[in-house]
């Protein structure tokens, strides 16, 4: 069996996006849910903890109450306490959750990830799969963050011992101010532990993932032959030899003053000469396989050929063969039609 140490191709890694094969941390999850409910403690906790101590001196107001009178007061106070904090920061947890989740996965729908399969429903598969590396490296993982984070909170609450001993003298609203600061301060710490602990661990997954996807030679080839035999790389190959023996393409090249690329999937022919043409035109472009072909044909043909990601992708998004180049990129197509009569000059001089 031949030995994977190429790199995956983009259709390679595309197959496996396709698959749900993508390297996402569960931390990152977590860290920035933490960070939300951070930000939240700190904008909303002020009120959160004001709402509390009115809720305990509504509590010490009932004690003189009748029972039933003191329940439905207490029932109301801590159901209102419920819907403006509890559940508020709930939905942004989970709004919260969705979010990182697509953007860490860059909006991936993989069907296939979810569909029954052989492999999957096999006890033999399935038990390979509770024995593998990553599993044990999951749970190496957990157990080194339960153990961090064990002696960090111990730490920190026996540094902090006197003053927990020093809240029973202290009245609800000294209490509840020195409470919400340690657990501030708690809090910051666990963030930028679970921070520290996502960024190892999507590292980790990345690095898996590509070694998990990498290819041997045999299977660059393979995959080489099968695009190669795709009908529609056929039929635009065909139409583009065509193009190029009949001429036309390679006289629109010929005609240009200089060729403007992204490095190799865009390349937009410009033609400017002065009383000639009023203004630079576009004469020619092209996308993938036939950009890499006026770039060939410009370099045989001595045409200056420059890469200038944004302005090639400005120019054949609101061009086509034949239109002057529009007023909003007149400045950086002078400006490059500028340097190129400066280069050119400053070359004859030499010679």
């Amino acid at each position: 069996m031949s030995e994977k140490t190429e790199q995956p191709t983009d259709k390679r890694l595309r197959d496996a996006r396709e698959e749900g094969q993508v390297a996402k941390s569960q931390d990152i999850g977590a860290t920035v849910q933490l960070a939300v409910i951070l930000l939240w403690m700190v904008t909303e906790g002020p009120r959160m903890y004001a709402a509390i101590g009115g809720f305990i001196d509504a509590t010490l107001a009932t004690v003189n109450l009748p029972l039933l009178d003191a329940m439905t007061l207490l029932t109301g106070e801590a159901a209102t306490l419920m819907i403006r904090f509890v559940f508020g920061l709930a939905m942004l947890l989970i709004v919260t959750l969705i979010l990182t989740g697509l953007v860490e996965t860059g909006f991936l729908f993989a069907p296939k990830a979810i569909m029954p399969s052989a492999e999957r429903i096999s006890p033999l598969s399935n038990a390979k799969q509770m024995v593998s590396l990553l599993k044990l490296f999951e749970l190496g993982k957990m157990i080194l963050k339960i153990v961090i984070l064990g002696l960090t909170f111990t730490y920190f609450i026996r540094s902090y011992a006197e003053s927990f001993a020093q809240l029973v003298r202290a009245d609800a609203e000294a209490g509840l101010w020195v409470t919400s600061k340690m657990i501030l301060w708690l809090w910051g710490i666990l963030l930028l532990l679970t921070a520290l602990f996502a960024v190892v661990d999507y590292s980790m997954q990345y690095r898996h993932l590509r070694k998990q996807l990498m290819m041997s030679r045999e299977d660059i080839k393979q995959e080489f032959k099968n695009s190669e035999g795709s009908p529609e790389i056929k039929q635009r190959r065909r139409e583009l030899h065509r193009e190029i023996q009949s001429g036309s393409l390679a006289d629109s090249v010929a005609s240009a003053s200089v060729v403007v690329r992204n490095p190799t999937h865009i390349a937009v022919c410009l033609r400017y000469c002065e009383g000639e043409t009023p203004l630079p035109q576009v004469v020619e472009y092209g996308r993938g396989a036939r950009a890499q072909h006026i770039v060939t044909l410009a370099e045989a043909l001595r045409i200056p050929v420059v890469e200038n990601i944004p302005l090639a992708r400005a120019l054949i998004a609101t061009t086509r063969p034949g239109d002057y180049v529009p007023e909003e990129l007149f400045a950086a197509v002078a400006q490059l039609l500028r340097l190129l009569r400066d280069d050119t000059q400053e070359e004859e001089n030499d010679e």
